[in-house]
């Protein structure tokens, strides 16, 4: 692939969030998840398109039969009512019916509608749950977008929200590989597999937190083999260069629309989670405050136990034949 289509391949993986700041994409939780609950939603459309072609109905016409009853038995609950109450006047005013029921009268309408509203209320009761339950599909539908890492070259960090609402922060040491305060993998488990696609996987650790929090990143599905290779780059080049050629190809949005049809299926439209902006730069300032602190003997020691794991990572993937230092 040319460098001119890698950086156009890019902008679905990376975005702009500022003069100094870039976001790389989530992708198991943000494309994969989304294409899968899409998918489900397609399968189960063709098993009631199927099971209601037996008898001419369109798809999910029970559910809809359903749902009028319930929306019925709120909003027009006499509509019904009123048609059998209809039936039962004509019914008791037949002569032949007089003649062998005598004492058999016509009962006044709330007196016949009782019954029948009593054995309506289940139907007013599920009527408050449809809207619960449609509004959890349509989140569903547009899953919303989880933020993936950025990567700041002005503060020289790289820096993620975790799960439980806090923020991982690892800084980028001023000589050597740039990408050495994290772990990083070019060969990351993929959601579809195989032995061609990888997904890019940064590993973020710090001091006081011995557990590493792990980002998969870049677009689902990958369009190219070369994706974790090209993030690699790109990020790099974001750390060293001064104006990176990537930059002019990437958006402040990420690109969904592909000819490849996976990719706007699994990315478009989906809902941006919220950014916490102070937030984040509340917890980006506790963590620089807290690195000034070391001397310079402290940082190198963490740096140096960062590069040993790489090290460790990079030794394994050789012994597969596969560069994972990719210069």
């Amino acid at each position: 692939m040319s460098k001119s289509n890698t950086y156009k391949t890019l902008k679905y993986s990376i975005r702009q969030c500022g003069e100094d700041e870039i976001e790389i994409r989530n992708s198991f939780f943000d494309g994969y998840s989304r294409g899968f609950i899409r998918l489900l939603f397609i399968g189960i459309f063709c098993m009631s398109w199927y099971q209601n072609a037996k008898y001419n109905d369109p798809p999910f016409s029970i559910e809809m039969e359903a749902l009028r009853d319930d929306f019925g038995a709120v909003f027009d609950p006499d509509k019904e009512i009123t048609e059998l109450y209809s039936e039962h006047i004509k019914i008791r005013s037949d002569p032949e019916f007089i003649r062998d029921f005598p004492n058999v009268k016509i009962k006044p309408y709330e007196e016949f509608r009782k019954p029948y509203i009593e054995r309506d209320k289940w139907k007013r009761i599920r009527f408050f749950f449809h809207p619960i339950w449609m509004s959890f599909l349509l989140f569903l539908f547009f899953l919303p977008r989880p933020r993936g890492i950025r990567v700041n070259r002005k503060k020289r960090i790289i820096y993620a929200p975790i799960l439980n609402g806090t923020y991982r922060v690892a800084f980028v040491p001023k000589e050597g590989d740039p990408l050495g305060g994290v772990v990083y993998s070019c060969y990351g488990t993929h959601p579809l597999g195989g032995e061609y696609l990888y997904s890019f996987v940064i590993g973020m650790r710090e001091e006081h937190h011995m557990q590493q929090s792990r980002h998969y990143l870049g677009v689902y599905p990958s369009m190219s083999t070369k994706q974790s290779v090209d993030i690699l780059h790109a990020v790099r080049a974001y750390l060293t260069e001064d104006n990176p050629e990537f930059l002019k190809h990437i958006k402040h949005r990420f690109s969904v629309w592909h000819y490849i049809i996976a990719v706007p299926f699994c990315n478009a439209f989906a809902i941006p989670v919220p950014f916490n902006r102070a937030k984040a730069d509340a917890a980006i300032e506790k963590a620089l405050a807290a690195w000034n602190k070391k001397t310079h003997n402290q940082k190198q020691k963490w740096f140096k136990a960062i590069a040993e794991e790489q090290q460790l990572i990079n030794q394994e993937y050789a012994a597969k034949g596969w560069d994972n230092h990719v210069k």
